[in-house]
């Protein structure tokens, strides 16, 4: 399967150079034209990499991976005509894996991509995998598989399953799932959770009307069987 490489970037033309370089080294490559765009394909689209511009309208790049916050399933690399050695080091410290300045050689992006990937993810994670049923969470890679297939999921998907496998016959409320998940304050209910839960249903259990693993305790949240 190809690796996915997220482009953020507000200009076209930048982001069509990467594309081009990019799919000739084999990789996928999505889009997006600023931080609310990727936030959108990441809710659809399970990626490999992202490649961030840090200004850019509406969400930008230090404001989307704040949004992101630690617990993403793939490295970034900073991409930016913010050349001062602060904004680099904000960028580092927020979490990007590698900072690269405009203008720049599409080449060495390439280069700088595959190398990332080479070494992601830095270190070992303590109790690297955890099983409930027929259900495993691998930390270090950041993945979950089903049965020993690997599950194709978002970034949200990954954090909710993540969340009940760590802690199962745990019930979270749906203010902790959205605070902790979307890391915004939970003003008011709205669908986005029950949305999310019905997803991953259809990727984990044999019958997704009738949930045997992600059960819902009405009028509080959600909880995962422990098997």
């Amino acid at each position: 399967m190809e690796k996915k490489i997220l482009l953020v970037d507000d200009q076209a033309d930048i982001r069509d150079i990467m594309k081009l370089y990019l799919n000739n080294s084999g990789f996928e490559v999505l889009e997006a034209a600023d931080g609310q765009e990727a936030l959108d394909i990441l809710d659809q689209e399970q990626i490999s990499l992202m490649v961030l511009d840090i200004m850019m309208p509406r969400v930008d790049g230090f404001q989307l991976i704040r949004k992101l916050g630690k617990d993403r399933s793939f490295p970034i690399i900073f991409l930016s005509a913010r050349t001062k050695v602060e904004d680099k080091i904000l960028g580092l410290n927020l979490g990007g894996d590698d900072y690269m300045e405009k203008p720049f050689d599409p080449s060495e992006l390439v280069a700088r991509v595959m190398a990332v990937l080479r070494r992601w993810p830095q270190g070992q994670t303590e109790n690297c995998q955890i099983k409930n049923g027929n259900l495993t969470l691998d930390r270090e890679n950041r993945y979950i598989y089903k049965d020993g297939e690997r599950l194709d999921l978002t970034v949200k998907e990954y954090l909710l399953l993540k969340k009940f496998i760590e802690k199962p016959g745990k019930v979270f409320t749906k203010q902790e799932i959205y605070e902790d998940i979307w890391e915004e304050p939970y003003i008011y209910a709205d669908n986005t959770i029950m949305v999310h839960i019905s997803k991953l249903r259809e990727k984990i259990e044999v019958d997704p009307k009738n949930p045997k693993i992600i059960k819902t305790i009405r009028g509080i949240g959600y909880t995962m069987e422990r098997y």
